[in-house]
């Protein structure tokens, strides 16, 4: 069985962001994209020019690349929009039963999950449905909470917990990139509740590995 995670996101209020930016945005997508490969092979196809659809090969993996791709997003931002950079995204987990050269052609379950889920995400930014029922109504809660968390974080927050999650990179390591004090990047990781955004990648991730058995 074919099982992968397909994710779908739109850019919240792009028409809101500069003309001059809009390469920018689309190409630090990518950019976050192509960095989050070393969690799992993936493909990204943008369409509707602020739109993107992934296909993620390790189900397991595809809600860490869903939120890093917001917090990739975030810590991209240029310093003097007035608005940080975030997207909608909604993450399907299922069979896929073709597979094209165009993201946005191929189909199966997992598809149809992560659409039907931006269309109904309402005022949620993260939204999951899977093939498992018991799955779905678990993480229907944690989702609404690791949602709002995720959607406050700020352009400094997002700079620490992306190389955080992504590469495990030591708070040490981050202040010395940024020139902050080891204390101040410890701050920012307990204001972004990085120990609550890990328990609920965890679990996740044993839900699904653990129907994948």
């Amino acid at each position: 069985m074919n099982i992968k995670g397909v994710i779908t996101g739109d850019v919240i209020n792009s028409t809101a962001i500069r003309v001059d930016w809009k390469k920018q945005l689309i190409d630090s997508i990518q950019d976050v994209a192509d960095e989050l490969t070393i969690l799992t092979p993936l493909e990204i196809e943008f369409f509707r020019g602020d739109s993107f659809q992934l296909v993620v090969d390790k189900p397991e993996e595809a809600l860490k690349v869903a939120i890093l791709l917001r917090a990739g997003l975030k810590r991209k931002t240029p310093p003097e929009s007035k608005n940080i950079w975030d997207a909608r995204i909604a993450l399907g987990v299922g069979e896929i039963s073709y597979t094209s050269d165009k993201v946005v052609i191929s189909d199966g379950e997992a598809f149809h999950f992560s659409g039907w889920g931006l269309d109904e995400i309402g005022k949620q930014k993260l939204t999951i449905r899977t093939r498992w029922e018991n799955v779905n109504e678990e993480l229907k809660v944690s989702t609404a909470f690791a949602d709002d968390i995720i959607s406050d974080w700020t352009n400094s927050q997002a700079q620490v917990i992306y190389p955080t999650l992504l590469y495990q990179t030591s708070q040490k390591d981050i202040a010395i990139e940024y020139n902050k004090t080891a204390q101040n990047i410890s701050k920012l990781l307990g204001t972004a509740k990085e120990n609550l955004i890990r328990m609920y990648l965890e679990r996740y991730s044993i839900l699904i590995t653990r129907n994948l058995i």
